[in-house]
């Protein structure tokens, strides 16, 4: 998913779109920019992007704000960019709805890396849920992976396609356990200790969605010292 793909950059700063947008052109992607949130909204109607490049300062709307309505309208990987670079900042992007989170000033390489492995995560899966019917059912769940439906005892539950793709993983590897470090390679496509936090953060988002009680999870379960695991058997 890369030469037919197409990334969707909103920053109001014009030298790094410029700079992004050489580097994506030249690496195959099809790249289209906004400096605003309006126009931003207006693009993603018009580009229907695969990926979103979302910086958190903009000049007309808070970029947290403007991914929560980005939610409402794609699944697609949101990948913040911003100068807000500390640990909440961090965890408060990713709890909106973002995908990933990198500081300014940032690694070119490193943000193509990003992008590839999040569109070639994202493609996987997609495909996965197109060449199937199969629903994953548990005790609490129903997945329909081909409709992108969750539905918890009995009520449909919106999720993310990370979200959705980290519940997809773990339901369908019931009882075994995998480190945060597995699951960054194995949902993310990409492994690096400084971004264990975003699965901390999707796994919380996750049990906040799903669990009866999020502070004492039994479906999602930490095991202390080793990971996590989905605690319902498939049936």
């Amino acid at each position: 998913m890369k030469e037919n793909a197409t990334i969707l950059m909103i920053d109001d700063e014009q030298e790094i779109r410029e700079l992004v947008g050489l580097y994506l052109t030249k690496e195959g992607y099809r790249f289209y920019e906004a400096d605003n949130a309006e126009k931003g909204l207006s693009q993603l109607k018009n580009s229907q992007p695969d990926l979103i490049i979302l910086d958190v300062r903009l000049p007309d709307l808070d970029g947290i704000e403007l991914c929560r309505r980005i939610r409402h309208l794609t699944t697609a990987p949101i990948l913040f960019l911003s100068c807000k670079d500390s640990e909440i900042d961090k965890v408060v992007g990713l709890n909106v709805g973002g995908d990933d989170y990198i500081g300014k000033p940032f690694s070119i390489h490193e943000l193509l890396a990003r992008i590839q492995a999040h569109l070639r995560r994202y493609k996987s899966h997609m495909n996965q849920f197109w060449d199937t019917d199969h629903t994953i059912c548990s005790q609490s769940i129903r997945l329909n992976p081909k409709k992108h439906e969750c539905y918890v005892r009995g009520n449909p539950i919106f999720l993310t396609s990370k979200e959705f793709q980290l519940l997809h993983f773990l339901m369908r590897h019931p009882q075994q356990v995998f480190s945060a470090e597995h699951l960054l390679e194995k949902v993310w496509g990409y492994d690096s200790e400084v971004d264990i936090q975003t699965v901390m953060v999707h796994i919380g988002k996750l049990r906040k969605k799903i669990e009866e009680d999020p502070k004492n999870p039994s479906i999602i379960i930490t095991i202390r010292g080793a990971g996590y695991k989905f605690n319902e058997e498939i049936q």
